[in-house]
């Protein structure tokens, strides 16, 4: 094979690694930017029980000061305007907790409690009833009440979003406007991970639900970027390593030669270059190796559930769990606001398969670059 056949080759599989892993980044980022620190619960009717009602929340406030989450209940299918949607009870920091832009504001507890009549939309939603995303202040009619719209969610429009979504449009009121609010059923509960309620929620004796850490989630998601990294960390030291040694022993066998027909001064003052040259490769490449590392985060965080009993380094061992999991949450038939579970799931099966796709063409492209630079010495050595 010629050197330019080579060389195009190279170029070829170099794009295509290159593709692969911003393909691979952008749906981890994608996912990371909507995984916030909270926990979530979601109803499961195949458990057999009945949902809980916002009534045993009445429990949790008697043993946390503060309250730092809130619940969403579903309520029966209505037209609104030709479209099917469902009205969401939700409590005022929903969207805080979930972290979830909005376009205005949500309802403040005031307003919840004073029974406002205000409404959140999804811009999609929107955008069928107004022609415009823009839609806050207007008036929506849900019920035959009429309802003013506070807060536009933002969503995502990119590929793996869609498919995360249930394609139900949601109108999201306070809760207090239920005729009873007290009985509502609750059908999904979110809760922020970093504080003293997140551990009260979680053990609550409520086998019907399906409790999900979505922080947990998005380390995991984060985990995998990582490894990504360390895989062109590891590829790029293998490559400048092999390019140390070949340059360092080209080196000190000119410099070997030079020192056999000349004293050591007189050859470093005839060829100061030369060493130069030799102690900045044989020190740099090394030290900018070690600065690399020492600067970038590699770190990988693996959920103790996942880590074998045996053998800590079973890669197959992680990957299969992690796989069993995602079919297993593919199986649940939850109730409630499921696209961020849904999200996680598409997001891992992506990255997994595009990471190895990732990892193959990156593999080839080393291995033809180290290729290339063995030709290279040997030609002109």
């Amino acid at each position: 094979m010629t050197l330019k056949k080579h060389l195009f080759i190279l170029i070829v599989f170099l794009l295509l690694a290159s593709l692969s892993l911003s393909g691979f980044l952008f749906f981890a980022d994608n996912a990371l930017d909507k995984l916030p620190f909270a926990g979530m619960a979601n109803y499961n009717p195949l458990e057999g029980e009945e949902p809980i009602e916002v009534s045993y929340f009445d429990k949790i406030s008697k043993r946390v000061r503060t309250k730092h989450y809130s619940f969403a209940s579903v309520g029966e299918e209505v037209s609104l305007k030709g479209y099917e949607v469902f009205p969401t009870y939700i409590t005022c920091d929903y969207f805080d907790i979930l972290n979830q832009p909005l376009n205005g504001v949500s309802f403040s507890e005031e307003e919840q409690l004073s029974k406002a009549k205000k409404a959140i939309i999804s811009d999609t939603l929107a955008l069928k009833l107004y022609f415009n995303t823009d839609a806050v202040g207007k008036n929506l009619e849900l019920n035959g009440e009429s309802y003013i719209i506070c807060g536009i969610i933002e969503e995502s429009k990119n590929l793996i979003d869609k498919f995360s979504q249930d394609g139900k449009e949601r109108v999201y009121i306070p809760y207090t406007l239920a005729e009873n609010p007290e009985k509502l059923p609750v059908h999904t509960i979110v809760y922020d991970t970093r504080t003293a309620s997140a551990g009260v929620i979680e053990q609550m004796n409520t086998p019907q639900y399906h409790f999900t850490s979505l922080s947990e989630k998005a380390q995991v998601i984060n985990c995998l970027r990582h490894v990504a990294f360390l895989v062109i960390y590891v590829a790029l030291a293998i490559t400048l390593m092999y390019l140390w040694y070949k340059i360092c022993s080209k080196l000190l066998k000119e410099i070997g030669e030079n020192l056999k027909k000349n004293y050591f001064l007189k050859s470093f003052l005839s060829v100061p270059l030369k060493y130069i040259f030799f102690v900045l490769t044989a020190l740099g490449i090394p030290a900018l190796l070690v600065f690399i590392f020492l600067k970038s985060d590699f770190s990988i965080f693996i959920v103790s559930k996942y880590i074998p009993y045996d053998n800590l380094f079973d890669i197959g061992y992680y990957f299969e769990r992690l796989c069993e999991e995602a079919q297993y949450m593919n199986t649940l038939a939850l109730a409630g606001d499921t696209y961020r579970i849904n999200l996680y799931t598409s997001t891992f099966s992506t990255c997994l398969w595009i990471g190895a796709i990732f990892t193959i063409f990156f593999i080839i492209t080393i291995v033809l670059l180290l290729s290339l630079i063995k030709k290279l010495f040997k030609k002109y050595s």
